[in-house]
C-alpha cells in the first residue's frame, strides 16, 4: 500500500527493505510478499512519468560520450526504466557463463540453469501469457537463427501494477524517498538501517534484509558511499566495486540482402495470442566465436526507411515519392534510416529507378498497403516488409569487461543528498573489431547457405571507425557489483549477497560479471525471482 508522506508517527519495520521500484524491485516485492513477508520497498520518485527527483541526475559527471545522459537512460519513479522501456526480452545464453580464453574476466560463478529455470516466472510478471519458443534455425556450421526476443505486450509496469501496488498489504510504498546511507552494526557486518530523505524530512529503515536494486550507477553509488564510512567493507578501494562497467554496442553496419521470401518472413515479427510479438535474431554459434575468438553478438533485420532508396523496392519508392509530392511524408515518418543526404532531385530519379526496375511493383505496392492499413502508424511496433528481402542489419554486440570502466564517487554534492559521480566508460577497439569480424563470419554463413549476404555501409577499412561512432550505451548498465564466489573478484555472492554483509544484496544486471548479447531485464527479472525463493527461505 502507498504510505501517505504527511503522516509523522511511522517507523518503517518489515522483513525486506527493497531499495528501487523498478521492474526487478517490482518483482522481488510481489513474490516475497505473496510468500508471506512484509517489504517496505523505497523510490525517490512517484507514478509519474517525469518523477519529482529527476534533478539527482545532475549530480553525474560523464567523462566520455560512449555514454547517453542519465535522464535518457534512467528513470526515477514507480516502474523505473520500463516507463523508458521498448518491451524487448531475450534470455541469456549458456557460453555467457562460460570462463572463456579469449574474453577476460569472463565466466559466471552460477550456471545458466540457475537463472533459467526462472524464466517462465519472470517472462509471466513482464506480462506474457504465451511463452512459445521458435524451433531452432541453423545457418550452416558457424551461424544460426536461434536466439529469439519477445516484446512486451505492457511494457510499463505502471500499467501493469500501480493498482495492486496501492492495496497490496504487505507491501509499504514509500515514493519521494531518497536513501542516503546504509547504516552497518560497529563489527560491519550486518545493515542496521537505511537512512533516507522522505519529501524533506528524514526517516531512517529497519529490516531483517535488505535489498539495493535502484539500477546499476545507483547501486554502485550508494555501496561506494559506504564504503568512505568503511574504507575497507565491499572489497576495498581497489576492489571491483564500481569497476567493470559493461554495456553493448549496437548500430547498423551494413545491409542484408535475403535470398528466400520465407526465410525472411521467418527472421521478421511473429505476433502472439496475448498481443506480444516475437523476433528471431541471427548470431554465431559458440563454436564459431571460440574458433575466430569473438565477443557474442546478435543480429537482427530492421526497415529501412521508405525515403531511403537503398531499400531497393519500387513500392516503397512509389509510396515514398507520392508521400512527398503530397507533402505528408513529415508526418508519417518511419524507420531508422534517416532521409537521403544527397539532392531531393537525385533522390528521387534513384526512387524512380526502383519502381522502373520492379517487375511486381503493382502486387508489392497492394501488399505494403494491406501492411499499413493492418498496423496503423499509432502502434508502437512499427515494420514493413520489404517486397525485395532487403533489410537493414542491427547489431547488438557484447563488450568486454573492462576494470578502467568505472564510476567514482566525487565530493562535491551539487546540493543533492548524495554524492557526486563520475563516470567513465568508453568502447575498446577490440570490441569494434569483434563486431566487424562477427558480421564477416555471418556474411560467410548466409552466402554458403544460399540465405543472403551483406552490403557494408562504409568502406573496409572504416569499419571499426563506425562502429566506435555509434558505440553508446548506460541503457544497461552491467558490471559495477559483479557477482563473483572469490571477494576479491566480486561484490556479491552467487546468491547477489554482498560477501562481507550477511542481510545485504543486490539486485538486477549490475550484478552480471558479463553482458552477452542479449538485453538484461528480462534475466534480470528471473534472477530477482531466484533472490526472492531464497530471502523467503531465510530473512535474516
Amino acid at each position: 500500500m502507498l504510505i501517505d508522506s504527511d503522516r509523522t508517527d511511522i517507523l518503517p519495520r518489515a522483513d525486506l527493505c527493497i531499495v528501487g521500484a523498478g521492474p526487478i524491485g517490482l518483482a522481488l516485492a510481489f513474490k516475497c510478499a505473496a510468500n508471506g513477508l512484509t517489504v517496505a520497498l523505497v523510490d525517490s520518485g512517484d507514478f509519474n512519468r517525469h518523477p519529482c527527483r529527476q534533478d539527482l541526475f545532475g549530480s553525474v559527471e560523464l567523462a566520455t560520450e560512449h555514454h547517453a545522459s542519465l535522464d535518457l537512460t534512467s528513470h526515477r519513479g514507480v516502474g523505473g526504466t520500463s516507463r523508458l522501456w521498448g518491451g524487448r526480452c531475450v534470455r541469456l545464453d549458456d557460453i555467457d557463463f562460460a570462463a572463456r580464453p579469449h574474453v577476460p574476466f569472463s565466466g559466471w560463478p552460477i550456471s545458466h540453469d540457475e537463472i533459467a529455470r526462472y524464466y517462465p516466472e519472470a517472462l509471466d510478471f513482464l506480462g506474457f501469457w504465451v511463452d512459445e519458443e521458435l524451433p531452432p534455425l541453423l545457418i550452416g556450421a558457424e551461424a544460426s537463427a536461434e536466439f529469439v526476443e519477445h516484446w512486451a505486450p505492457q511494457p510499463d509496469m505502471v500499467e501493469l501494477y500501480a493498482g495492486r501496488l496501492r492495496v497490496e498489504p504487505k507491501i509499504q510504498l514509500y515514493t519521494g524517498c531518497t536513501v542516503t546511507d546504509i547504516r552497518l552494526d560497529p563489527d560491519g557486518k550486518r545493515v542496521t538501517g537505511l537512512a533516507a530523505n522522505w519529501h524533506g524530512r528524514p526517516i531512517e529503515f529497519e529490516a531483517q534484509a535488505y535489498v539495493l536494486a535502484a539500477g546499476g550507477v545507483e547501486n554502485a553509488r550508494l555501496l561506494l558511499a559506504a564504503q568512505r564510512t568503511w574504507p575497507q567493507k565491499f572489497g576495498g578501494p581497489e576492489g571491483a566495486l564500481g569497476r567493470f562497467y559493461t554495456g553493448h554496442l549496437t548500430g547498423c553496419l551494413a545491409s542484408a540482402q535475403i535470398a528466400r521470401r520465407d526465410f525472411a518472413r521467418q527472421l521478421w515479427y511473429q505476433r502472439r495470442a496475448d498481443g506480444s510479438h516475437v523476433k528471431r535474431r541471427l548470431g554465431l554459434l559458440p563454436s564459431a566465436q571460440a574458433k575466430h575468438g569473438l565477443l557474442n553478438t546478435a543480429f537482427w533485420l530492421e526497415s529501412f526507411s521508405v525515403s531511403d532508396p537503398t531499400h531497393g523496392s519500387g513500392a516503397l519508392s512509389l509510396i515514398y515519392v507520392l508521400l512527398s509530392l503530397l507533402r505528408l511524408y513529415p508526418r508519417l515518418a518511419q524507420g531508422p534510416a534517416p532521409s537521403p543526404a544527397q539532392p531531393e532531385w537525385r533522390g528521387y530519379q534513384e526512387h524512380l529507378m526502383n519502381i522502373r526496375h520492379d517487375p511486381q511493383l503493382l502486387a508489392s505496392t497492394l501488399q505494403v498497403l494491406a501492411q499499413l492499413t493492418l498496423q496503423p502508424f499509432s502502434k508502437r511496433i512499427f515494420a514493413v516488409v520489404n517486397p525485395r528481402n532487403r533489410y537493414l542489419l542491427r547489431y547488438h554486440g557484447e563488450q568486454r569487461p573492462d576494470p578502467t570502466n568505472r564510476v567514482i564517487l566525487n565530493d562535491q554534492l551539487d546540493g543533492s543528498p548524495l554524492p557526486k559521480l563520475r563516470i567513465d566508460f568508453r568502447f575498446q577497439i577490440g570490441d569494434a573489431e569483434s563486431v566487424v569480424d562477427s558480421h564477416i563470419v555471418l556474411d560467410r554463413a548466409l552466402r554458403e547457405a544460399g540465405l543472403g549476404q551483406l552490403t557494408y555501409l562504409a568502406e573496409p577499412d572504416k569499419l571499426v571507425e563506425r562502429v566506435l561512432k555509434q558505440a553508446l550505451d548506460g541503457y544497461h548498465q552491467i558490471g559495477l557489483t559483479r557477482m563473483a564466489a572469490d571477494p576479491r573478484q566480486g561484490v556479491v555472492d552467487p546468491q547477489c549477497r554482498v560477501h562481507d554483509v550477511a542481510n545485504l544484496h543486490v539486485a538486477g544486471s549490475s550484478v552480471f560479471p558479463t553482458a552477452g548479447q542479449a538485453n538484461p531485464t528480462l534475466p534480470a527479472v528471473a534472477l530477482a525471482l531466484r533472490l526472492a525463493d531464497r530471502l523467503v527461505a531465510n530473512p535474516a
